[in-house]
């Protein structure tokens, strides 16, 4: 282990400052890397909300438990539902996922949590 006097001499800092600078610009690492990796924002996906659906069918699918869990764990679910539950849906009742998914500029998965999980207030 280095003494804490080499860290403070000028000269070695400059060394360790010059070691470090070299590790971040340092082409060497890089080139290990594989050049044919697709750029995954270049790839062009259609939105979902274009999509019709209809909730019955979904909730008989395997994957709807995996959809709802994936929405809830989304942290900004609880505020998205919290608002849509106390202001939205109490306005429009028979609001679609579609219709609640751009109302809160959020995916229809998203909005079929939402949808899924509220309960009218008597």
């Amino acid at each position: 282990m280095m003494c804490p006097s080499f860290w403070t001499t000028p000269g070695n800092f400059r060394l360790v400052a010059m070691l470090k600078q070299s590790k971040l610009t340092d082409d060497d690492k890089r080139k290990d890397k594989p050049k044919n990796v697709p750029n995954i924002r270049s790839i062009e996906l259609e939105s979902g909300r274009f999509i019709d659906i209809d909730v019955a069918d979904f909730k008989g699918h395997p994957l709807w438990k995996i959809l709802i869990e994936t929405a809830r764990n989304n942290p900004l679910f609880a505020g998205n539902a919290g608002y849509a539950h106390n202001h939205i849906i109490p306005e429009n009742p028979t609001i679609t996922p579609k219709e609640l998914a751009y109302k809160l500029s959020i995916t229809v998965g998203e909005a079929l949590a939402i949808l899924e999980g509220y309960e009218p207030k008597s």
